[in-house]
């Protein structure tokens, strides 16, 4: 990426008349001998068009699955604002904030941390951010699980793709803190996400029982160990995420539905143009378990990737309504099927791209004969610009 490096003196004044001009800077870079000061950030904009469940409900029901045709546009401006600072003995200093401006006018941050390092490959980082994927998606241009709204969220009644991430960070209003260790090929990390949980159910209900009835939800502790090795292009890692406070959140039954614990392990390849990863996690839940599996690949600009998951629901709140099923126990399986290419230096303009991803999605359960109504697909064109 290109930069523009500046001198002491002219330092604030250029800096601010960059970020408030309408001309794209690739990257504005004040450094010196031992601190280092950067600005940049990029534009992401999406047209969407996908085939999706209708309402918040459960799909599990003796009828049709409800659905809607949707189109939209999405995206937001990102700015990055980054820092560092070192000591004659190489200790180091750093920060990082990303701010979103949000096309339907929100508000939000990406990162935002502070990272105190060893020139021995130890540190320090507290803030918001996220840790090591466990389970990289490659070009992830347009993915929508069947049954799943999003990455990190658990809807009741709609299938779960699990993906050892409930506790990478960036979760709700929960804080971060993360030690890491670099030695050669080798990477180890402790990262813990403390705070209020319930942002992780994305319905008031788990297995159709309320959720946290009488407001006493206390405040999670989830730990979150990884190791990876990367010898060459190759890269293996493996690690878990538990809470370790008890009843952290309870449904009304008084069952603790926050006792989770996570296993992740990824097996990744980057040489010649090619990446390539293979994914598997597994979640043992309160009355649940979850699979999943993924493959994916990126060969010049042209992305492929597919997901399967499989859920075991043990138990579920009996309904006196023969016409409708909350939800269903035993097994129901999840398959996406997702791609993407990517136009790189649209009109030969540095930095400008273009990208088309689509995916198509279904769910079945072993007691169903046809969940056809609850297959999901979708399109999306991305115009990013990075400056």
């Amino acid at each position: 990426m290109m930069s523009q490096r500046l001198p002491l003196g002219g330092f604030l004044v250029t800096c601010v008349a960059a970020l408030n001009s309408t001309s794209s800077i690739a990257q504005i870079v004040y450094e010196d001998e031992s601190q280092r000061l950067t600005f940049g950030g990029d534009v992401e904009l999406d047209i969407n068009a996908q085939n999706n469940h209708a309402g918040d409900g459960p799909i599990f029901f003796e009828g049709d699955v409800e659905h809607s045709d949707e189109f939209d546009q999405t995206g937001r401006v990102l700015l990055d604002i980054g820092g560092e600072r070192r000591s004659p003995d190489n200790h180091y200093a750093r920060f990082k904030v990303q701010p979103l401006i949000q096309t339907n006018g929100g508000f939000g941050v990406d990162d935002a941390w502070l990272a105190i390092g060893s020139s021995k490959g130890l540190e320090l980082k507290v803030g918001r951010f996220e840790a090591f994927d466990l389970f990289p998606l490659g070009q992830d241009v347009f993915i929508g699980f069947s049954g799943d709204t999003s990455d990190s969220l658990y809807r009741d009644g709609q299938g779960y793709v699990y993906q050892a991430k409930e506790g990478r960070g960036r979760g709700g209003d929960s804080g971060q803190v993360m030690v890491s260790q670099r030695s050669g090929d080798f990477y180890a990390e402790i990262s813990t996400l403390l705070g209020d949980r319930t942002d992780l159910f994305d319905t008031d209900t788990y297995h159709g029982y309320q959720i946290d009835p009488e407001g006493r939800v206390k405040n999670s502790f989830i730990v979150r160990p990884v190791v990876a090795w990367s010898p060459g292009a190759w890269t293996l890692a493996v690690g878990l995420e538990t809470n370790l406070v008890s009843d952290a959140v309870v449904d009304e039954r008084g069952a603790d539905i926050s006792d989770r614990t996570g296993y992740g392990a990824r097996l990744s390849y980057n040489q010649g143009g090619w990446q390539l990863n293979a994914n598997l996690a597994y979640l043992d839940a309160h009355e649940e378990t979850n699979l999943t599996l993924g493959l994916n690949a990126l060969w010049r600009g042209f992305g492929v990737g597919y997901i399967h998951a499989r859920n075991e629901i043990d138990d579920v709140r009996p309904i006196n309504d023969e016409e409708a099923v909350f939800s269903m126990p035993g097994r129901y399986d999840i398959d996406t099927l997702y791609t993407s290419y990517h136009f790189a230096n649209v009109l030969s303009i540095e930095n400008l791209s273009i990208y088309l991803g689509a995916y198509f999605g279904r769910i079945d359960h072993h007691e169903i004969d046809s969940l056809d109504d609850a297959d999901r697909y979708g399109g999306r064109v991305r115009f990013k610009y990075m400056f």
